[in-house]
């Protein structure tokens, strides 16, 4: 005769098996997931710190650029026109000089088309604003030396609307100049400068906290003022 609890003993093992089944799965699971979160937190992790790395580094780059002290050897290489004049070709040299510097920065700025689409990926579509203002810094040199090295005789009236026009391009390529002119020759100030400044504390803004997060910087408390003793 065949025991009655046969059957049921083999329906518990199943369902027990089954729910052990279920267990692991689930397990494994959630540690799938635990591990895709840490993956994805890595990956912001890196891209922040590139991201810092590149935006300290853009001052320093256009501070080279920009700088109104310049090399004979910069301009060793810059094509001289059928028929220029030595007055011309010296003339122009002086505006090539900035472009030369582009030039050599072109890495670079080859960094920073590479990180604009990872960024925005990490961070937000509408952090594409800060890049766009790093590219509109560089426009602004590129085209100024560009126009200034044909304006020497441009046709037309000299007058006080070209003049401040030759003023805005110059502090375009020059850093200093918002020292040396009043406001009213610069109403807009050294928007050079001001563009790098707005790409380097957006991405800090962004990334910072990231980084001091994974790494527990803690803010260093300021330390009181002391009164006359």
């Amino acid at each position: 005769m065949n025991d009655p609890w046969a059957f049921g003993w083999t329906q518990v093992l199943t369902i027990i098996g089954f729910l052990i089944t279920l267990g692991i799965a689930a397990g494994g699971f959630h540690t799938f997931g635990r591990w895709k979160r840490e993956k994805i937190e890595e990956r912001r992790i890196e891209i922040a710190l590139e991201a810092l790395s590149i935006a300290y580094e853009a001052e320093g780059v256009f501070e080279n650029i920009r700088n109104p002290g310049a090399f004979g050897y910069e301009t060793d290489d810059m094509p001289r026109s059928e028929g220029e004049t030595n007055e011309d070709y010296k003339y122009r040299k002086t505006y090539y000089v900035p472009l030369k510097r582009i030039d050599n920065q072109k890495e670079f700025f080859l960094q920073v088309l590479k990180l604009k689409p990872r960024f925005m990926a990490v961070f937000g579509p509408e952090t594409q604003k800060l890049f766009e203002d790093l590219h509109r810094a560089r426009v602004h040199i590129q085209v100024s030396a560009q126009a200034l090295m044909r304006r020497q005789h441009s046709e037309g009236e000299w007058n006080e609307e070209r003049r401040r026009l030759r003023t805005r391009m110059e502090a375009d390529i020059w850093a200093g100049y918002e020292d040396v002119y009043p406001p009213e020759e610069l109403p807009e100030g050294d928007r050079v400068k001001r563009l790098v400044e707005a790409f380097r504390d957006g991405i800090v803004r962004q990334c910072r906290p990231v980084v001091d997060r994974e790494f527990k910087v803690e803010p260093q408390a300021k330390k009181p003022v002391e009164g006359p003793s």
